[in-house]
């Protein structure tokens, strides 16, 4: 693999591994498995791009930094605004000083190939356009802005049309339902490579000691949520139908919430509230055994995805055989068709959409009281995750696979086709 310089957005997994100096991240999977799997080729470099506030960055900004189980070294690019933070003018300030600092690196470290994510979609389009560098772009899903931007006449929706349909070098997306092969086809040009593939799925830990360190009831059927707690998750109407099920069904079920994000305060406060902070536990930050743990504990899982439903989080739920409720697809926009192909309606209980709070605490229920659908509902989707979830060692070698044929276009295009 040629030298590679991945210019990625500072995730908040990210930042705690960079204050400690200890390669450890949480959150961004798909990124993080990569860059661990990479560290053999020494001659990469990671430029991380920080829009935290998180003021324990202040003293490593654009520094060399070479953390415990990361063998290539990482540079910081944080902006330090304390008053302008959230005006327009700082924004402006925050993207100017930041690409930047992309270009010093750029020079500094004369990478053959960039790798950049949907963050920094404008600076690696302008790098590819008239650097001429061999530009290779990481989606990890389609987010409501790379919609609009295909019909929008804003000038931030032509600036992002513009960025995507760059002569990129090759396109890679995570397949997570949002129908990113239907988004590719309008948003890129045609003779770019482009790739969605499944990510996968860690060893599940046999460890079952995780209910006595956080007290969870042994005598109620746990409902478990999983995700970052923003409204295209829906964390919200998890906990509005859970108020509605505790009113008609007070002894039942404990609900678990793992995830963070701008929403918690707001969660936080309708649940006490509603005075059912008793019957909800909520989890942030918990590495990858703590979640296989609690979901061997979870009875019931569910995902309110309103951007496809093959997230990490589901696909690590379908391989513990966990029973599942999801939302139906939305064909109008290309949402979970894929995931259609590969579950069947008798692997997982269905609500009509997101929004579908009494639905869904109705459909909780229904499977609290149907011991037996449980059960078959968790075999189905075991038998069905057993034939597309591969590990994530699997999806790393042929990931770097992709980037090694990155010279050679034909050889490339075919690789692709194969898998």
């Amino acid at each position: 693999m040629d030298k590679t310089l991945f210019i990625l957005r500072c995730y908040s997994g990210f930042e705690n591994s960079i204050i400690k100096k200890n390669w450890s991240p949480h959150g961004a999977t798909t990124i993080a498995k990569f860059l661990t799997y990479i560290q053999k080729n020494k001659s990469n470099n990671i430029l991380l791009i920080s829009k935290s506030n998180n003021y324990a960055l202040n003293k490593i900004n654009n520094k060399k930094l070479y953390l415990k189980n990361l063998a290539i070294p990482i540079y910081l690019i944080r902006t330090k605004l304390i008053y302008l933070n959230k005006t327009k003018f700082g924004k402006l300030y925050r993207e100017f000083y930041n690409n930047i600092f992309i270009i010093y690196y750029f020079y500094k470290l004369k990478p053959k190939v960039i790798y950049i994510d949907h963050a920094n979609i404008y600076i690696g389009a302008f790098l590819c356009r008239f650097f001429r560098v061999k530009t290779v772009v990481r989606l990890m899903g389609i987010k409501e802005d790379m919609r609009n931007c295909l019909i929008g006449s804003s000038l931030f929706n032509k600036l992002l049309r513009w960025s995507y349909n760059s002569p990129f070098s090759m396109v890679i997306a995570t397949q997570d339902g949002a129908g990113a092969e239907i988004w590719m086809d309008k948003a890129l040009r045609k003779s770019v490579p482009r790739k969605t593939i499944l990510n996968g799925v860690d060893k599940i830990s046999n460890s079952l000691d995780f209910n006595w360190k956080h007290n969870l009831p042994e005598n109620k059927k746990i409902i478990t949520f999983i995700g970052r707690l923003e409204n295209d998750k829906a964390p919200d109407n998890f906990i509005e139908s859970f108020i509605k099920i505790q009113k008609k069904y007070p002894n039942e079920c404990h609900g678990v919430i793992i995830g963070s994000g701008s929403m918690e305060e707001k969660l936080l406060k309708r649940i006490y509230e509603a005075k059912i902070n008793k019957c909800i536990t909520f989890f942030s930050n918990l590495n990858n055994i703590e979640i296989f743990e609690l979901l061997r504990l979870s009875d019931i899982y569910v995902s309110l995805n309103r951007n496809g439903n093959l997230s990490n989080s589901n696909l690590e739920a379908m391989a513990a055989g966990k029973a599942m409720i999801i939302p139906s697809s939305q064909k109008h926009l290309g949402i979970d068709l894929y995931t259609d192909l590969l579950i069947h309606e008798n692997a997982v209980l269905r609500v009509s959409n997101s929004d579908s709070v009494d639905e869904l605490s109705k459909a909780i229920i229904y499977l609290v009281k149907k011991p037996q659908l449980r059960k078959k509902l968790e075999k189905n989707i075991l038998r069905a995750a057993s034939k597309f979830i591969k590990t994530w060692d699997e999806r790393m070698v042929w990931e770097y696979k992709l980037l090694s044929l990155i010279n050679n276009q034909s050889e490339l295009i075919n690789y692709i086709q194969k898998d």
